[in-house]
């Protein structure tokens, strides 16, 4: 085995929200280190895939750099990175073979976004047994790497259960007992090969109505049509059904087109775990707002965790979970707002794009304390 040390000259990525990438850093050739140091060192954390150079990328971060409490994870590893350590993936398996992991330990939180996922996760950061991951970004790269075609669903499957094992076992090593991964939405699209490297963790989804889901992204992240196909060029492949479409289409996709194909891809997802079984607690980001505290027990109960502190839990509900974000509730200048026209097409592509889906559907497994 063996793994080597890159030495940062700087750093390249061209927007915080973008995909994790090997081309993130400008490096140079250090001297090799032990392997097992990523399993053991709390300083370090899996970053990305290297995937053309066959290699795992961690990053190695300041002692008081608190990850965890990032809104976004693969954002604050990026900004505090002090140098990288580069793990050829024969090593990787390797480490992964040695971790004796319990997988009912470990939490999948999937989510169509803009819908409370962020809020979940600092809630079960909240507890001092729990580590929860919130949108650790190796996990998107491999969407693409699979839509995209560029490794077999067993090889994906295997990068899938290796980095949670990694990232699980290290945790471990710094007192945790639960392993929570919040992904970003994209992720759902793995999730019938995490479904079948790990049938035994815990899996909750969050959603939303899509007309206000649909307003809420656009408003962070919008783009105007035209910009669109510049966009694609660089996502096209993390969300398998654009690209499906993209492949029987010459023309243009509009940003309406774009988001219903990113909410029903996500319902479509999560639709398809629970009919193969998978024990899938469900919430929707109406019901949280309504009574966050009932859908918060509801989730927590399906995990088999206790309600946190009550102080601060209340803490935790009266602050923006995404605060100092493009995400931020705040944002004082909207990437995009979508008029009314616009959100009653969203709902008829969406009802074209799946006759079984509507903007208001509510999936099994629900929990809907306010209608109690």
């Amino acid at each position: 085995m063996e793994a080597y040390d890159l030495i940062i000259d700087s750093k390249a990525k061209p927007s915080p929200f973008s995909m994790v990438s090997g081309d993130d850093f400008l490096t140079h050739a250090g001297g090799s280190v032990d392997p097992h140091a990523i399993l053991r060192e709390p300083t370090l954390s899996l970053y990305c895939l290297d995937h053309a150079r066959q290699r795992a990328l961690f990053v190695d971060t300041p002692p008081d750099s608190d990850l965890l409490q990032a809104p976004f994870y693969f954002i604050a590893q990026y900004e505090t990175a002090r140098r990288l350590i580069a793990v050829p993936y024969d090593t990787l398996h390797a480490l992964a073979r040695e971790v004796e992991l319990d997988p009912r330990c470990i939490i999948l939180i999937f989510s169509t976004g803009r819908c409370g996922s962020t809020l979940f996760s600092q809630v079960l950061n909240l507890n001092p047994q729990i580590v929860s991951f919130s949108e650790p970004d190796v996990f998107t790269q491999l969407v693409m790497l699979r839509t995209a075609g560029q490794g077999s669903d067993a090889q994906i499957e295997s990068l899938l259960h290796d980095s949670l094992m990694i990232m699980c076992a290290n945790a471990r090593q710094q007192g945790f007992q639960r392993y929570a991964f919040k992904f970003r939405s994209y992720v759902l699209s793995l999730s019938d090969l995490l479904y079948h490297a790990v049938p035994e963790a815990k899996l909750v989804f969050l959603y939303r109505h899509a007309r206000t889901w649909a307003f809420s992204f656009s408003r962070a992240f919008g783009s105007t049509d035209d910009k669109v196909e510049e966009q694609l060029v660089k996502s096209r492949y993390i969300i398998p059904s654009i690209d499906a479409y993209l492949k029987t289409h010459t023309g243009s996709i509009s940003w309406t087109q774009y988001l219903a194909h990113m909410w029903v891809s996500t319902m479509r997802d999560s639709r398809w775990l629970q009919q193969h079984g998978a024990a899938l607690a469900c919430a929707r980001f109406e019901d949280l707002q309504a009574t966050p505290q009932a859908v918060l027990l509801s989730l927590l109960n399906h995990c088999g965790l206790p309600m946190p502190d009550p102080d601060q839990l209340a803490s935790a509900l009266a602050k923006d979970s995404q605060a100092g974000t493009a995400g931020a509730q705040d944002r004082k200048a909207p990437a995009r707002i979508l008029t009314d026209a616009g959100l009653t097409e969203l709902e008829r592509i969406v009802c074209q794009l799946d006759p079984e889906l509507s903007s208001d559907t509510i999936l099994p497994n629900t929990s809907l304390p306010s209608a109690k």
